[in-house]
């Protein structure tokens, strides 16, 4: 029964922690990548969703989305965190 205990804890925490690290900042993004003119070409990104809210209170499914979009506005993007954005108040 203990050990049983144990596993459901484990279990847990380690939900718990994978809830926390998830809304961690992220400091950058690299998009170089996405700049070669192969990619440029092809614009083509994968259906993974991986939401992160960037600094236009945007919500992108994943870092290529994110990339290109920051590209296009001239890299004035930054992620204020992983997640989806939240709705700004009604007035």
């Amino acid at each position: 029964m203990e050990k049983m205990k144990n596993f459901f804890l484990a279990i847990l925490a380690t939900g718990y922690l994978s809830y926390v690290l998830g809304k961690q900042v992220f400091k950058t993004i690299s998009c170089h990548h996405y700049e070669e003119e192969n990619e440029q070409q092809q614009h083509i990104c994968s259906i993974r969703v991986s939401p992160l809210c960037a600094s236009n209170n945007v919500t992108y499914s994943n870092s290529c989305v994110y990339c290109f979009a920051n590209i296009a506005l001239n890299h004035t993007l930054t992620i204020q965190h992983g997640g989806m954005c939240s709705k700004p108040p009604k007035s």
